[in-house]
């Protein structure tokens, strides 16, 4: 027969760890975050971020958490496999533990764009932003497992006003 009646005593207290699992991916160096920094955005334009698992890397990504931000209006679409041509400009992902180096399976980059210029993928989110942070806390429900091909982790961030835009995204994520 079950028993459902939890015995607790202060001789014998019962613990329960609600410590998120990626913390202890953090103590064995599998945690990085990567960030634009501020980005200005010219009218009606672009923020295109890309995160890349690349092939054969052995490794699953955990989406830990998203942040963005801006001074006015924007739209913020996630994407599953959206890529963009053009080379951008490449983010060093760094290690949260300061004892590892800041060698990571996945390369990311980013473009700011007068056009959209993604090809391809599948929208997951979009999400009106009226300015200031918003924050996606996925606590590694996002998942890009390994594969033979490049798999894509994609934001297109658009300027929604016709006037310059200041904005960033930053990126948290466990390779395990």
């Amino acid at each position: 027969m079950t028993n459902y009646k939890i015995i607790n005593s202060n001789e014998e207290p019962l613990f329960t760890d609600s410590t998120p699992s990626y913390i202890y991916g953090a103590d064995q160096g599998q945690v990085y975050d990567i960030t634009t920094g501020g980005i200005n955005v010219a009218a009606n334009g672009f923020l295109l971020f890309q995160l890349t698992n690349t092939s054969n890397s052995g490794k699953t990504i955990n989406i830990i958490r998203l942040a963005g931000g801006s001074t006015v209006n924007t739209t913020l679409d996630i994407m599953r496999n959206a890529a963009f041509a053009s080379s951008g400009i490449g983010i060093t992902p760094h290690n949260n533990n300061w004892d590892y180096s800041d060698t990571s399976v996945c390369s990311a980059k980013y473009l700011t764009s007068g056009s959209d210029v993604t090809s391809g993928g599948s929208l997951l989110i979009s999400y009106i932003q009226t300015g200031g942070q918003t924050l996606f806390p996925f606590d590694g429900r996002l998942v890009i497992p390994s594969s033979t091909s490049d798999r894509q982790f994609y934001i297109r961030l658009t300027n929604n006003t016709n006037q310059v835009n200041r904005c960033s995204l930053s990126l948290a994520y466990w390779e395990k």
